[in-house]
């Protein structure tokens, strides 16, 4: 029987290494093991933000998965939240790893670690949700699952349904969310099927990503 678990700070290296195994070609892995641990705690820093992983027989993680409550009382969404929280890690794994500044994802979120880069220099206040933001969250409160993975050596095998049902569970029994959300590449044909499997319906499309939605009828 697949079992999610709760993540603790002492599994981040061994949830990075999933995710490294996972996405392998991503900006985040690219940084390194460190970069990606520290990455990860931004979900376990808040009340409003969770982590669980699964486990094989042996202890490794075959998969993991995080998540946001949107209702108003993050003072960021979780890219801008996930990006300050991380800041110094990402200074010090691009020094260490000067390469990666050729990486493909580096100039599509350049404006994102450019406007981190003049906050931390005081050279730009801080971004925060305005109150009308907040106001909207507060009234039409929501999950986000912000990112779920699957090592490869285990893929189809139920684990990544299981995440997804994991997600869904804590979203609505844990925190009384009715509405969940979730953004997926537009070509990524194979995860928006899995989604629709599981109930979730095709959102709005910006750019190259579609939205997923499920408790929104």
């Amino acid at each position: 029987m697949i079992r999610p678990l709760h993540s603790t700070p002492a599994q981040l290296p061994a949830i990075a290494r999933c995710h490294r195994a996972a996405f392998p070609a991503a900006l985040a892995s690219a940084l390194g093991h460190r970069y990606v641990a520290h990455m990860l705690s931004w979900y376990l820093a808040s009340d409003k933000t969770f982590l669980f992983h699964i486990e094989d027989e042996q202890g490794e993680v075959a998969g993991y998965c995080g998540g946001v409550i949107s209702d108003g009382t993050l003072p960021t969404g979780s890219a801008s939240g996930m990006a300050q929280h991380s800041f110094k890690a990402a200074i010090w794994a691009f020094l260490t790893h000067p390469w990666v500044l050729l990486h493909p994802e580096v100039r599509a979120k350049w404006p994102l670690l450019r406007n981190n880069l003049l906050m931390k220099l005081g050279l730009r206040p801080k971004v925060h949700s305005t109150p009308a933001q907040r106001s909207a969250r507060a009234q039409d409160p929501q999950a986000g699952l912000v990112v779920i993975g699957v090592d490869p050596a285990y893929q189809g095998k139920g684990y990544g349904s299981a995440l997804l049902r994991e997600f869904e569970r804590r979203a609505t029994e844990d925190y009384g969310m009715s509405k969940l959300q979730l953004t997926v590449r537009a070509d990524n044909a194979q995860a928006i099927r899995a989604y629709e499997r599981n109930g979730w319906v095709r959102g709005e499309q910006r750019g190259g990503s579609v939205s997923m939605l499920k408790g929104w009828a």
